[in-house]
This record gives structure tokens, sequence and C-alpha cells, in this order.
């Protein structure tokens, strides 16, 4: 009998825990027969061919097939759970922490490697022990000044509202619980009780009253499960030394129920913070951005360069904690959440979360024991980001209300000094005093003793603008930036900041271009990889600085000799842009697509006046510019002068007046269609958008829509074209029987040759529907509206283009090599492609379903078969 229903669940958790493993066992011991069943066939044929037999290579490609997928299968299920994390991340990890102690044959014993008899011995043992003795001491809880602790809660006068606290203590509901599993992450490594959330979100309708219950329970009870309560610490590297354990950031992997309540309360929580963070804080609040804090420094520094003549100074000093979230005081914690007016309901929620928490060393697979976490913020909870914010805060409150900490004035904003910005443990110090910096560290000094939070020295860095450009010494004993200062990922120097970036960011896209031009990809594939791999790098520092116009052309450059395989490019680059309705292929227009976001981002600000001190700035400096588009007012000062930035945003607004910011101008999408639209080649004469459309249709593999596509626009490769550009020495038909001029329709239909693989086809296509006239309009542009349903039109559609391809495939291999496939050749690999294209529509929808979907108009792989 269990005592409990939290003692129950971890009963029932071990008990499913167990099944699934049983249940993984049994199916690989039948995978793993299967595949010896197969192999010995295949050997089987082969040893009946080899004793003088009849070889069946039908029957032995069928089995070569099959065996093949089994081991795809298996395949994609290992990088499955590698892409989870927990195989991959624990191997590759283990393998760097151990690759520098190999090449130094280090004498001694080192994270447990030691050498013997000349070998080096690595014992798992030893490699736990040592990993998690250094990280029991990191999370080992430290003395405070308890006393000085209460001298920065004196400084937070900002309290949480009454409504909202006892909306934040309410009973948790089942729709909350539902809400959070299904904004939870999918594919992520699962806790020590191996269950992941797609396993809860499965099984919700049986599981979600029973996980109401439990959570319901630990918050009444201030005691979390036993798995819940531990956490799994995964190694991830960061930089550095790869032997020094300080260079590797802890992540802790939760179980999902544990996660659960934690996402549960970090949503009521997420409600709270705006009411009681200040708007330097950025990390963690609904409505506030990390952009604001890059704007506002950019901004500064184009401030002071605004009014240089005045001789203004200004230092920006970045500063980093060290170990910032394994180094929080909970005891500091819980006050500083007092303090801000949470309920004490709430606060023992967090602290049954915290309190008693237990963590286990993952390396190379092996588990460590169990250690108490007694100080920090586990870095994988879905809390900890929100009670880092809420921990950071008497900082902030501290350096604003001390006098002797000058920051710099912000023109337009009635006298507001700016000190500084922060996002998580990030803080980034705006001053114009010596004195102001020796002050702050020194208020640091103090929240060092209140708190624990210790300031890393080698990380924080001054650098100086203005009227103290070139200035060498630096007060408070903080290292000077020699280069740019890199806050928040992105650089700052006196001048010339964004060229410095984008050179950053244009050389990461040359290597991942590099990358995947290593892989044979269609064009369709290739406008993906620009979409979802290339654009999202460079999509956060286009808010922030625009693309300057000596970069736009290389990177266009790089587009295309990507999309081209660096060979020539047959269609122009303004009809690629186009969407496939058009003619094109939809390939993203970078320099457009970026500008429209830094425009947008910028008359989104303005539309809507941010409560952050960048605001000011925007204002000042573009708020005229943009008066062609926005609502302005003469109440404020604006800038005679504009930072490079602005005056390419406010030029961009000029060359494009058909923006209206009613309809685009605040969403940076509609925004880019509309000026790409009206910069747009006219469409191809004499081909409409259906047409473009259907020789694309959907079911089509994607070279075979690139081949119909290029056939379209009558640009491939052949003779006619290539003697234009002087790239051949005839123009004539490449087949030694024919003699005539070689243009894309030459190849597809008027050759003799052509003419015999379509008699060819004709039977087939007669299979589909036998009153199907085959012209050059429909070869060239799709079957269009033809008779029959839309199955049929495909299915002719699909045999079609598989001849098309078979044709250009059998010139452009005759014309390389010399050799000539001939029409059985072309008719084979059709035939062979038909055939697989059923096989592998009766592997997924099975074989019965998939004959039933061929049959309505295509008796053709039966007619193959037979």
């Amino acid at each position: 009998m269990c005592e409990g229903v939290l003692e129950w669940w971890e009963l029932v958790k071990v008990r499913i825990r167990d099944f699934i493993i049983g249940y993984c066992k049994r199916k690989k011991r039948e995978e793993r027969r299967e595949v010896d069943r197969i192999q010995r066939l295949i050997e089987l044929e082969y040893e009946a061919g080899n004793l003088g037999g009849s070889f069946d290579w039908v029957r032995s490609a069928t089995l070569k097939a099959q065996l093949r997928e089994l081991q795809e299968r298996k395949a994609r299920a290992f990088l499955e759970r590698a892409h989870s994390g927990f195989l991959e991340h624990n191997e590759t990890c283990s393998a760097m922490f151990f690759k520098s102690v190999r090449a130094r044959q280090s004498r001694k014993v080192m994270h447990g490697v030691r050498e013997e008899n000349g070998s080096i011995v690595r014992e798992p043992e030893d490699m736990v022990r040592v990993t998690t003795d250094h990280f029991q001491g990191l999370f080992k809880e430290r003395e405070i000044d308890v006393e000085q602790g209460n001298v920065f809660l004196e400084h937070l006068s900002r309290r949480l509202p009454e409504d909202i606290r006892e909306v934040m203590e309410a009973q948790i509901s089942l729709e909350e619980v539902e809400s959070a599993l299904r904004r939870m992450g999918k594919g992520k490594v699962p806790g020590i009780d191996g269950l992941p959330a797609e396993f809860y979100l499965k099984f919700w309708g049986i599981l979600g009253p029973v996980v109401l219950e439990v959570l319901k329970a630990i918050l009444e009870t201030g005691v979390p499960g036993g798995s819940m309560a531990v956490g799994v610490l995964s190694l991830l590297y960061k930089k550095g030394e790869v032997t020094d354990l300080g260079n590797w950031r802890p992540l802790t992997m939760l179980c999902v129920d544990y996660k659960l309540l934690a996402k549960v309360l970090a949503d009521r929580l997420r409600t709270a913070l705006p009411y009681v963070v200040h708007e330097d804080q950025t990390c963690g609040v609904e409505g506030r951005s990390i952009r604001w804090n890059l704007q506002l420094i950019r901004d500064s520094i184009d401030s002071i360069a605004w009014v240089e003549d005045r001789g203004l100074p200004l230092m920006v000093a970045a500063l980093d904690q060290a170990k910032a979230f394994d180094r929080v005081n909970r005891s500091f914690l819980f006050r500083v959440l007092g303090r801000l007016g949470f309920g004490e309901k709430f606060i023992g929620w967090i602290r049954t979360l915290y309190v008693g928490a237990g963590c286990r060393v993952s390396v190379n697979s092996h588990l460590g024991d169990v250690f108490d976490l007694s100080s920090g913020v586990r870095q994988g909870c879905p809390l900890s980001a929100l009670l880092f914010v809420l921990y950071m805060e008497p900082l902030g409150a501290a350096i604003r209300a001390d006098t002797g900490v000058e920051g710099l004035l912000i023109p337009g904003s009635g006298g507001l000094r700016v000190k500084m910005t922060q996002y998580a443990d990030d803080t980034s110090l705006l001053l114009c005093k010596d004195s102001c910096l020796t002050r702050s560290l020194a208020i640091f000094g103090d929240f060092t003793r209140a708190s624990g939070a210790v300031l890393n020295h080698a990380k924080s860095s001054v650098k100086f603008f203005g009227r103290w450009r070139g200035r060498t010494d630096v007060p408070g004993g903080l290292s000077l930036c020699e280069g740019a200062l890199r806050i928040l990922g992105v650089h700052f120097e006196t001048s010339g900041s964004a060229t410095l970036n984008w050179n950053m960011r244009i050389a990461v896209v040359q290597r991942k271009l590099a990358m995947w031009k290593a892989r044979y990809l269609s064009f369709m594939g290739k406008v993906l990889v620009l979409k979802v791999d290339v654009l999202p790098s460079l999509l956060y520092l286009a808010y922030i600085y625009p693309l300057p116009a000596s970069l736009r052309r290389p990177l266009v450059r790089l587009v295309f000799q990507f999309m081209w395989s660096g060979r020539c490019e047959w269609v122009a680059r303004a009809r690629m842009l186009c969407p496939i309705g058009e003619g094109g292929r939809g390939v993203p227009h970078f320099p457009l697509k970026l500008d429209a976001i830094f425009v947008s981002f910028l008359l989104t600000e303005l539309a809507h006046p941010v409560i952050h001190t960048s605001g000011y700035l925007l204002r000042v400096f573009f708020s005229y510019q943009a008066r062609s588009v926005m609502v302005w007012s003469n109440t404020g000062p604006r800038a005679e002068q504009l930072p490079w930035h602005f005056g390419h945003a406010a030029k961009w607004l000029r060359e494009h007046p058909e923006v209206e910011v009613a309809r685009v101008g605040l969403d940076h999408r509609h925004l880019y269609e509309e000026v790409r639209k009206a910069g747009s080649p006219a469409p191809v004469v004499g081909i409409s958008e259906v047409v473009w459309e259907g020789v694309q249709a959907r079911g089509l593999d994607n070279r075979l829509k690139d081949l119909n596509w290029l056939s379209l626009h009558k640009c491939l490769p052949v003779r006619s074209i290539m003697y234009r550009y002087s790239l051949v020495q005839s123009p004539t038909c490449p087949r030694s029987s024919c003699g005539r001029e070689e243009t894309v329709r030459h190849v597809f239909w008027d050759c003799a040759f052509a003419g015999v693989v379509w008699a060819r086809a004709r039977v087939l296509l007669g299979l589909v529907r036998g009153d199907f006239v085959l012209t050059w309009a429909r070869l060239e542009r799709g079957v269009g509206r033809a008779r029959g349903t839309d199955r049929d039109r495909f299915l002719l559609w699909l045999l079609m283009s598989l001849f098309k391809r078979g044709l250009w495939e059998a010139r452009q291999n005759m014309v390389k090599t010399g050799r000539d496939w001939g029409v059985e050749g072309i008719v084979r690999r059709v035939e062979g492609d038909l055939r697989g294209r059923m096989k592998r529509e009766e592997r997924k929808w099975g074989q019965h379903a998939a004959r039933e979907r061929w049959k309505g108009g295509l008796g053709v792989v039966c007619h193959l078969d037979l």
C-alpha cells in the first residue's frame, strides 16, 4: 500500500518506464531477427546464382530495398535520440573533455584520466567523482551579510498589487497545466524518469487529472516526489581550456512533471514582473526586448558624436558575473520576493521546488551520486531566468538610487539620466565620470557580500567614447577594451560598428553555405536552406544595424553562387526572387528583407512609444525623418545630423513611397512583400500563374519541378543557348543522326530520338486515360484542365515529367561520357522510378491502400509487374 498520491505516482512512473524499456527491447530483437532473415535470403539468392541456377534480380532488389529501409529506420531513430541531446551531448562533451588530456599524456590523475604502462586509462568512476566534487562545491551555499542585504532591500520601492498577488496564489487548474504541457518544447531530453513531454501529451486524457492531483499534493505538503526533486546535470562546453570544468555550463535535465509545475508558476510570475522590475531590465519581462538594450547603447554612443562639439565624455562598462545562475543565494532571493510584495503562499511554492533539490552528474552516460543543490537556480528550469531577474533587481535599484553615480543625459527626456541597462546578468553602465565607475563597482562589491554574486573581472571591460576616445587608463581596476566592445552579441566601436558586425555575420553565412554546398540539393531545397538556416542567423543583427551598401553585392553574390552551385546563372536574379506563381523560385531578397526588418522595427517603436530609455533617443533622431508615414509633433528636440543607420532608414523611406504604414509598415513581412512587388519584373509574356504552378504540381519530386521550371523558361543549357554565349562550337544536336539545331523544344519533342521515346510513353499514358492526346503545349505547360480526375491529371503529368527527365539525363550522359542509353534505357528508368514510388506508398499506407490510390487512373505499375 502507498502512503500517499506522491508515492503512488513514483511507483506508476517506474512501472511505465519498465514497460516501455521491455517493449523497446522486444521491438529491437524483432528488428534484428528481420534483418538477419533478409540477409540470409539475399545470401541464398547469390548462392543459387553461383551454383548455376537462375538469379532473380527483382526479388534480390526487393530484399535489398527492405534491408535498406530497416537500416535507415534504425539510423533515423539513433539520430532522433542524438538530436534530443542526451546521447550526442554527453558523448561529445566527454570526448572533448579528455582530448587535451590525452594529447598531454599527463602522469597525474586528472579528471579521471591517468597513465599506466605508457597508456592512458580513463575510469568512469573517477570522472564522475571529480565532476561531482567540482559542482557540489559550486552549488554550496555561501555565507552572506544579512545586514548588507537589508540595505539593498531598502532600495526596492515597487510592490506587487494586491489583486495580482491573489491571482498568483489561486489554486492551479487542469487548463493551466495542459496549456503549459502544450507549450513545452518537443524532442527534448527527459529527466531521470525517462518520460518525455510527448508521452504526457499522448495520454493526457488519462494522465491529466492524475498529474493535477500530484501537483496539488506537492504544493500542499511542500515536498516534491523522489524523481521530481532530482535532476541530471549535463555539461555543455562553452569555450576555453576543455580540461577546466569551469568552462562547462551545467544544464539540468528535469522530469516533465516537475517542469509542468515550474512552468505553471513561471507563467504566473511572468504576469507580475512588469509591476516590480524596473524598465532597465529587459530579460523575461513580457513586452520588453533585448533590442532595447542594444538600441540604447548604439544611440547613446551616437548621441555623443552628435554633440561632440560640446566635448561630452562617455564610458561604457560591460560587467559580467562569474557563474551567475549557480551562485544565487536562495535565502536572499526569498527575502527579495517578500520585499517586492509576493505572498508567503507563492514564495512557499517556489521554496518547495528549490529547497531540498538534488542533482546527479552525467559524464559519458555514467551517473554520479545525488548531492544537494544548496544555492543557484537550475539552468533548465522554466523559473530560473525569472527568479534571477528578481534576484538582480536590488543591485539595479541601488545603482539608480545612488547620487554618486551620474549617468548619461538623454536628450528629449526632460533631464533623465540613464545609468545602466540590464539583461539578466549582463549589466552595461553608461557613465560620464571616473568616480561614477568607482562608486558603481563599490556598490557591486557590497552586493557581493549581500547576495553571493561575484563580478568576473576577466570578462568585464570598459571602452571610452566622445571626448575620452583614445584614453588608456581605466579607473576601478577593470580592463580596457582596445577593440570593439561586445555586448549581448553585438560589437560596438567609435565608428564603423555596422560594417564590423555585418562582416562577421556574412562570414558565418559563407561557412554555412560552404557546408550546404556539399549536399546535392534542388532549387527548392536550397531556398529552404536560405530561409531556415541562413536568414535566421542575420535577423538578430538586422534589428540593430542595416546592411551597409558595400556588403550588399557580396551577400547577394554568395546567395546566387549557392543557388547555381557556382555555375552559369541561366535565369535572371530578379526573376529568381519572384514567387513560383510569377515564374521564380522564391529566393529571399536578403538586402531588401533586412532593410524591411530594420525600418519596420523603427516605425513600430515610434507608433507604440516604449517605456524604455531608448525610446527618447529614437524620437530625437528619427521621428522627424519618419514624419511622412507617422504622426509627428514638434514638441521635442530633433537631430539635424543623423547617425548612419537612421540616415539609411530615412533614405529608404523616401525611395519607397508605396509604404502605407497603416497597412504594412509595422509588419516587416508585409512591408517586404509590398516593396518586392513594386520592384519585381513584369510577368513572363504568355505564361499565366496557373501554368507556373501547374508544372510544379504538388507530389512531384523537387528535381522534377526544377526541370519543368527551367524547361518552361527555356533556360536549360542546350547547345543553341550555349553557342550564343560562345560556350560550345556548334549549336547542332549532339546526336550524330540528327544534325538539327538543339533547342529546348528539340531535346524534348522535335528530335527523332525523342519521338521514339514518346511513342513508348503513350502506351503508359493510355493506361491512365485512353483518349489523352500528347502535344508539345501539354508537355511544356502541363496538362492544365484536361478531362479526368485530379489524380488522373497528376499521374499524367508525373509520367510526362519522368520521361522528360529521362530524355534530359540521357542527353547529358551522352555529352559527358559518349554513351547512349537508348530508348529502352530511358523506359527502364521510368519504370524503375514508378515501381519505387509504389513500394514507398505501400510501406507508408499499406499494400491495399496504396493499390487503391494508384489504380484509379494508373494500371501502370500493375502493367509493369506483368
